[in-house]
């Protein structure tokens, strides 16, 4: 995370924690300037990554992980912090009518940018919005 000005982060312990991070995403984005529709999907995708974090997590008795969120002046950058390893992510536009796995496609659809890292034991995963008409160079 270099070149940016640290919000916040919190440990993700039980599922209180992860209302406190879908309220901080919300605070954070609206303070930045997005819109309340913006500040509405932001919280809304924040949450679908925390539950995914957290349902893993907690079958694999890895709790807590970690929620970074990093503002610079034109975009919001979101980082949901886990032990595990690395996962694919596929922005499909088809509809997915199994009784889950639609978090991710969601996700992809809500931020502009969305990736995943390796390092050591741990994956990091980047959710990246813009404001209106502005473009993320970083990664």
């Amino acid at each position: 995370m270099k070149n940016g000005t640290m919000i916040k982060n919190i440990s993700v312990t039980k599922d209180a924690d992860i209302v406190k991070a879908m309220e901080i995403t919300e605070r954070i984005a609206s303070g930045m300037g997005f819109s309340s529709r913006d500040c509405l999907f932001l919280r809304l995708a924040t949450e679908e990554a925390c539950t995914n974090a957290y349902e893993y997590c907690q079958k694999t008795n890895q709790l807590p992980f970690k929620v970074f969120w990093k503002g610079e002046r034109q975009h919001l950058i979101i980082v949901v912090k886990q032990r595990g390893k690395k996962f694919a992510i596929k922005r499909e536009d088809g509809v997915n009518r199994g009784s889950r796995g639609r978090g991710l496609q969601l996700i992809a659809h809500i931020v502009d940018h969305v990736y995943v890292k390796q390092r050591g034991n741990y994956v990091l995963f980047y959710m990246c919005k813009c404001k209106k008409n502005e473009r993320w160079l970083g990664e």
